[in-house]
Protein backbone atom coordinates (compact mmCIF):
# COMPACT_ATOMS: atom_id res chain seq x y z
CA UNK A 1 0.00 0.00 0.00
CA UNK A 2 3.01 2.54 0.01
CA UNK A 3 4.16 2.21 -3.33
CA UNK A 4 0.58 3.19 -4.26
CA UNK A 5 0.61 6.02 -2.30
CA UNK A 6 3.69 7.34 -3.64
CA UNK A 7 2.94 6.49 -7.34
CA UNK A 8 -0.08 9.23 -7.42
CA UNK A 9 -0.22 12.24 -8.30
CA UNK A 10 -1.54 14.81 -5.31
CA UNK A 11 -3.26 16.46 -7.43
CA UNK A 12 -5.16 13.35 -8.70
CA UNK A 13 -9.24 13.36 -8.52
CA UNK A 14 -9.85 10.22 -6.61
CA UNK A 15 -13.19 8.60 -7.57
CA UNK A 16 -15.13 6.93 -4.81
CA UNK A 17 -17.66 3.60 -5.46
CA UNK A 18 -21.04 4.18 -6.21
CA UNK A 19 -22.48 3.43 -2.46
CA UNK A 20 -20.85 6.43 -1.19
CA UNK A 21 -22.89 9.10 -3.64
CA UNK A 22 -24.55 11.58 -2.96
CA UNK A 23 -28.48 11.71 -3.97
CA UNK A 24 -29.04 15.54 -4.61
CA UNK A 25 -32.89 16.76 -3.64
CA UNK A 26 -34.27 19.45 -5.55
CA UNK A 27 -35.59 22.26 -3.61
CA UNK A 28 -39.06 22.05 -3.03
CA UNK A 29 -40.43 24.97 -4.65
CA UNK A 30 -42.94 27.57 -3.03
CA UNK A 31 -46.65 27.31 -4.12
CA UNK A 32 -47.28 31.32 -4.19
CA UNK A 33 -44.16 33.40 -2.62
CA UNK A 34 -45.66 36.72 -3.45
CA UNK A 35 -49.14 35.80 -1.24
CA UNK A 36 -48.05 35.74 2.53
CA UNK A 37 -49.66 37.53 5.63
CA UNK A 38 -49.23 37.40 9.30
CA UNK A 39 -52.02 38.71 11.32
CA UNK A 40 -51.17 38.78 15.36
CA UNK A 41 -53.61 40.46 18.02
CA UNK A 42 -52.92 40.42 21.76
CA UNK A 43 -55.13 42.05 24.16
CA UNK A 44 -54.37 42.34 28.20
CA UNK A 45 -57.01 44.11 30.46
CA UNK A 46 -57.67 44.25 34.08
CA UNK A 47 -60.84 43.88 36.05
CA UNK A 48 -61.84 42.41 39.54
CA UNK A 49 -58.13 41.75 40.79
CA UNK A 50 -57.16 39.74 38.07
CA UNK A 51 -55.86 40.39 34.42
CA UNK A 52 -57.14 38.30 31.18
CA UNK A 53 -55.36 37.92 28.41
CA UNK A 54 -56.39 37.15 25.02
CA UNK A 55 -53.76 36.45 21.92
CA UNK A 56 -54.39 35.38 18.65
CA UNK A 57 -52.23 34.57 15.57
CA UNK A 58 -52.88 33.75 12.04
CA UNK A 59 -50.46 33.13 8.88
CA UNK A 60 -50.73 32.01 5.71
CA UNK A 61 -46.98 31.55 4.31
CA UNK A 62 -45.59 28.65 1.57
CA UNK A 63 -49.46 27.18 1.37
CA UNK A 64 -49.75 27.07 4.86
CA UNK A 65 -52.36 28.57 6.99
CA UNK A 66 -51.62 28.60 10.75
CA UNK A 67 -53.90 29.74 13.68
CA UNK A 68 -53.08 30.07 17.46
CA UNK A 69 -55.06 31.18 20.14
CA UNK A 70 -55.02 31.65 23.59
CA UNK A 71 -57.13 32.68 26.93
CA UNK A 72 -55.93 33.26 30.45
CA UNK A 73 -56.19 34.83 33.67
CA UNK A 74 -53.98 36.39 35.79
CA UNK A 75 -53.10 37.95 39.38
CA UNK A 76 -53.57 41.80 39.01
CA UNK A 77 -49.73 42.65 39.97
CA UNK A 78 -48.51 41.08 37.17
CA UNK A 79 -51.12 43.54 34.93
CA UNK A 80 -49.43 46.38 36.98
CA UNK A 81 -46.16 45.34 36.58
CA UNK A 82 -46.43 45.55 33.05
CA UNK A 83 -47.91 48.51 32.61
CA UNK A 84 -44.68 50.37 34.51
CA UNK A 85 -42.13 48.84 32.78
CA UNK A 86 -43.73 49.52 29.18
CA UNK A 87 -44.47 53.35 30.81
CA UNK A 88 -40.99 52.77 31.68
CA UNK A 89 -39.75 51.82 28.85
CA UNK A 90 -41.60 54.07 26.58
CA UNK A 91 -40.13 57.13 28.65
CA UNK A 92 -36.83 55.86 28.17
CA UNK A 93 -37.07 55.79 24.30
CA UNK A 94 -38.95 58.84 24.24
CA UNK A 95 -35.81 60.72 26.29
CA UNK A 96 -33.52 59.24 23.49
CA UNK A 97 -35.36 60.00 20.71
CA UNK A 98 -35.76 63.92 22.45
CA UNK A 99 -31.67 64.14 23.34
CA UNK A 100 -30.37 65.81 20.40
CA UNK A 101 -33.15 68.25 20.14
CA UNK A 102 -32.04 69.33 23.92
CA UNK A 103 -29.02 71.44 22.78
CA UNK A 104 -32.14 73.78 21.28
CA UNK A 105 -33.79 74.50 24.79
CA UNK A 106 -32.83 76.78 27.02
CA UNK A 107 -32.18 74.71 30.21
CA UNK A 108 -30.93 71.88 27.86
CA UNK A 109 -27.33 71.13 26.93
CA UNK A 110 -24.00 71.36 28.46
CA UNK A 111 -23.38 73.83 31.14
CA UNK A 112 -20.61 76.74 30.33
CA UNK A 113 -18.08 76.68 32.85
CA UNK A 114 -16.99 80.40 33.40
Amino acid sequence: MGKDLLKKDKYEIIKRPAKHDVEVIDPVQNRSPFVSFRYSYKEVSSGGGKAHIRSTEKSFENGKFKSEEFEGTVDGHVYSSMVGEMQKHILNQLAVFMKPFSMFLPFGGPKDKK
